[in-house]
């Protein structure tokens, strides 16, 4: 998050991420998401600029064991 915020650039973590963090059970960082959600369009804010829901399938992994050179 640090380099991110130093580059001006926007980190995005996973559920796992998260869960790996704070410690929370997939049902409460779930619930705790759309609490947030729920004070974000309260507060006139757009929830899908913080959360972003995405597709199994829809993106590609690659490895690169000795690095790009």
């Amino acid at each position: 998050m640090s380099l991110a915020s130093a580059f001006n650039e926007h980190e995005l973590f996973t559920m796992a991420d998260v869960m790996a963090i704070t410690g929370e059970t997939k049902e409460e960082l779930s619930k705790r998401i759309e609490e947030c959600r729920v004070e974000l369009l309260a507060a006139g804010e757009n929830p899908d600029d913080y959360f972003k829901p995405i597709q199994k399938g829809k993106s590609t992994v690659y490895y690169f064991p000795s690095g790009l050179f």
